[in-house]
């Protein structure tokens, strides 16, 4: 009878407001909190954290009742909100665990409807990115000294970001330190774009680790690899591994297929597009493919037929390795090419300094 009873108060229980997206502040209890609701068409979800811990948890609505459900990664045990009255200014719910149940008092802190996503909004995460910091420590590569920097998260998400920074006030040195720290930058800081859009269609958020690390120091470029792993709410995980290389004389980000003559290198600007693609020619991947063997077999068509390719440099050639789709992004490949096996293939710029960064090597 009980269990009847239970069941009929909950399909009785009421379609969530349309007023309960958006921001809100609060208690749980006599806990400071901070919580959010979206509505998608018909579905609903939420999010909220406890303003002495900072960490997020996200509710889900159950069925098309009034209640959301906490969610973990196991146990089906988990705390309920049943939500109560909601106005304009405040809402009032319970929060219930087994027998233990605690009231709910909210008030909005802004109302947010349409594509915006108030459990991605800079105003709901503000506690949770105030006080963050960037940890800093020395390192070296090729005899030159530069400072490491870490992203301390302090445990509010779950991410990591690394990156570095040359020494030297000189405007190449700036300019090379603010591209290097951009993933740092803005507010909210760009490292949050994976966090907040996953948190426009689910009530989890996004969660990724990136790294940019020096490869090389050279008198003239600093060669850079690039690693980013994540899910940031669509259907698959994605990663890349990428190579950057500046210039240090004057802090210009490069682009290596431009050391690459028009036998190796097709480029095209598609109609309307302002940015020019830039693949490998059938003939080119089989000269540095030359050698090649892959360490599983299904892998070999992907890499050979690929088109388009991350270039990086080394102090002995290049560095070739495939921008693999996703479901084949295990077969990704680092295939150095030696200088002399280039020669045919460079531009007179590429050729010109691939010549003086062997010159440079023969005197170390």
């Amino acid at each position: 009878m009980l269990a009847q009873l239970i069941a009929l108060a909950a399909a009785a229980a009421p379609v969530p407001s349309a007023e309960l997206a958006g921001v809100w502040e609060g208690n749980v209890g006599n806990l400071p909190v901070r919580a959010c609701f979206v509505r998608r068409d018909t579905e609903w979800f939420g999010d909220y954290y406890y303003l002495s811990r900072l960490q997020l948890i996200p509710l889900e609505a159950e069925g098309n009742g009034g209640g959301f459900r906490e969610t973990a990664d196991a146990g089906t045990d988990l705390p309920r909100w049943t939500i109560g009255s909601v106005g304009a200014a405040e809402m009032t719910a319970r929060w219930s665990n087994g027998t233990r149940t605690l009231p709910i008092h909210l008030r909005r802190l802004a109302r947010m409807t349409g594509d915006d996503s108030p459990c991605a909004s800079a105003l709901f995460h503000r506690p949770r990115l105030e006080g963050l910091r960037t940890l800093r420590s020395r390192a070296a590569i090729d005899g030159v000294a530069y400072t490491k920097l870490t992203l301390d998260l302090r445990g509010r998400f779950d991410s990591r970001f690394e990156s570095f920074a040359l020494d030297g006030s000189d405007a190449a040195a700036q300019r090379i330190n603010a591209a290097l720290a951009q993933g740092l930058a803005g507010d909210p800081p760009s490292w949050f774009e994976c966090i907040g859009d996953s948190l426009g269609y689910s009530p989890r958020e996004g969660a990724f680790e990136e790294s940019l690390a020096p490869t090389m120091i050279s008198r003239r470029w600093l060669a850079v690899a690039h690693h980013w792993d994540g899910d940031c709410g669509g259907a698959h995980p994605d990663s890349s591994n990428t190579y950057r290389i500046f210039d240090l004389a004057d802090g210009r980000e490069i682009d290596l297929h431009d050391w690459l003559n028009g036998e190796a290198v097709h480029r095209e600007r598609p109609e309307g597009g302002s940015e020019e693609l830039k693949s490998l020619r059938p003939a080119f991947r089989d000269a540095i493919l030359a050698g090649w063997r892959p360490e599983d077999a299904e892998c070999d068509e992907p890499v050979r037929s690929e088109e388009f390719w991350t270039i990086g440099l080394t102090r002995t050639g290049l560095v070739f390795s495939p921008e693999l789709p996703h479901v084949v992004q295990s077969c990704s490949a680092d295939i150095v090419v030696p200088i002399d096996r280039l020669r045919p293939w460079l531009s007179p710029e590429g050729a010109a300094n691939l010549r003086a960064l062997e010159a440079e090597a023969a005197r170390r």
